[in-house]
């Protein structure tokens, strides 16, 4: 586990032993590649490029969870990935090694990387930067957080399902008339249809609910098959 985003557990629990990485390293390699561990929370990740004056992932503002989450699902925003950055991933086999992954054999694409299918336990990652001015930073770490103010402040997993490019997944969830929509306590935002918010006690199965039916309605209206962006974990 990273920061929790962009998973559901299932209400029965996870049966099996679950490991929160917290590794919070961050080293500067040389002038502008830095060194940073898989559990260093994004937010504090961007906090320490203002205060080094690294440049280069400013779009990854507001964007909940942690250095290895970003890796494994390929976090971005605004046509921008936080692949781009990445130099090599430093990972645990499943058989116990430790090995780094360069760039090239991380499989990345839109909201995927081989991590996803792998059993590596991501560790660290490299990034390249570029030096800039911290004010000019933070100005850029605003603008984006401000892009982001549509987003619900209510607890949820983050963006359901992948957008299926060029489309919108929030638009055309919208369009389908399932804004508000909702199954116990667990509801399709008002402020943005790709987020499914907890009004208050929601349980997994509601949230499942609501994503089979959002899927069907989709379907049904634009004969897409939306993908889910979320990991489902554990019994439901």
């Amino acid at each position: 586990m990273g920061g929790g985003s962009n998973v559901l557990i299932g209400d029965k629990g996870v049966r099996g032993l679950t490991v929160k990485i917290s590794n919070f390293k961050f080293q500067i390699s040389n002038l502008t590649n830095i060194e940073v561990g898989a559990g260093l929370p994004l937010s504090l990740l961007l906090d320490k490029c203002v205060e080094n004056s690294l440049t280069g992932l400013e779009f990854m503002a507001g964007i909940p969870g942690t250095v290895g989450g970003a890796v494994r699902g390929n976090s971005g925003a605004w046509q921008k990935n936080f692949s781009d950055r990445i130099i090599k991933v430093k990972v645990l086999t499943p058989s116990g090694e430790i090995e780094e992954i360069d760039k090239k054999d991380c499989l990345f694409a839109y909201r995927e990387s081989r991590f996803k299918k792998s059993g590596d336990i991501i560790l660290e990652a490299e990034i390249a930067l570029e030096k800039a001015e911290g004010q000019e930073i933070k100005k850029r770490i605003k603008v984006f957080l401000e892009k982001r103010a549509c987003q619900p402040k209510e607890p949820s997993a983050g963006c359901v399902f992948v957008n299926p490019k060029p489309l919108s997944a929030g638009q055309m969830i919208d369009q389908c008339g399932l804004k508000g929509k909702s199954f116990g306590g667990a509801k399709v935002s008002e402020e943005h249809a790709n987020f499914i918010v907890n009004t208050g006690g929601a349980r997994a199965v509601e949230v499942v609910s609501l994503i089979e039916l959002v899927k069907k309605a989709v379907k049904e209206k634009f004969n897409i098959d939306l993908q889910e962006e979320i990991v489902r974990v554990g019994e439901f």
